[in-house]
């Protein structure tokens, strides 16, 4: 089906080079597939299975959202007035959530992904990634990236955001790379980890994402938020 949207007063381009932006008067553009297939001024735009009427309107390239954390239960309104005191940002800071989000059933989790999801289209974002990492159980792990996959193909397993209190280290590390990421491969694209001071090492940091590797899952960190515990060049590697 091809789709043109027609009568754009200014469409802003991107251009070729990052950073890089050109407007362009009384144009239209053509969707195939979604793809945009062809750009040009108004006069020149060719057939079409359905018009879309801009009415002089500004046309602006939607956002991508490449880090979130969508599936969650509780608040971090404490959490927010500590550090507006004053107080640094703590990794563990993380924890609060996971007890919310563990309680939660499916349904709040749900219905409050799809009101975020709501705020996210409404702001110009037209395509995100969603992470788990507020479970850190394999169950709530399992759950999480579950719900996330009805919003988005872009789906991120963050089994490894920090240890929890209930499990060694150690053992968290096993069951992260273990069973919790032998379930997780069958539903998420991405692989995460946390890897900064209070949460994991550039070695566990290392062991995780080699493992999601392994299992297909293409690799992704967060790292220097807190301190530069040499993140950076792991993700170089």
């Amino acid at each position: 089906m091809k789709t043109l949207v027609t009568n754009i007063g200014q469409l802003v381009d991107t251009g070729d080079n990052v950073g890089e932006l050109s407007i362009l008067a009384d144009h239209a553009f053509l969707v195939e597939g979604g793809f945009i297939t062809w750009v040009g001024a108004n006069a020149l735009a060719p057939d079409a299975d359905q018009v879309i009427d801009a009415k002089n309107q500004v046309c602006i390239p939607g956002f991508v959202d490449s880090h979130s954390h969508l599936i969650f239960a509780g608040a971090r309104h404490e959490e927010f007035s500590h550090r507006m005191a004053g107080s640094s940002y703590q990794a563990g800071g993380i924890r609060s959530t996971v007890q919310a989000t563990r309680s939660a059933p499916d349904a709040e989790l749900r219905a409050n992904a799809k009101k975020l999801v709501a705020e996210l289209h409404a702001s110009g974002v037209t395509h995100f990634e969603i992470k788990s990492g507020y479970g850190l159980d394999l169950e709530t792990e399992i759950r999480s990236l579950q719900i996330a996959s009805e919003f988005t193909e872009d789906v991120t397993f963050l089994g490894a955001h920090v240890v929890p209190d209930w499990i060694s280290r150690t053992d968290y590390l096993a069951l992260v790379t273990g069973p919790m990421l032998d379930q997780a491969a069958g539903i998420a694209k991405w692989i995460d980890v946390f890897c900064d001071e209070g949460a994991f090492s550039v070695e566990e940091s290392r062991q995780v994402l080699s493992a999601g590797i392994a299992k297909g899952l293409r690799p992704r960190m967060h790292s220097n938020q807190l301190k530069n515990i040499g993140g950076i060049s792991l993700a170089v590697e």
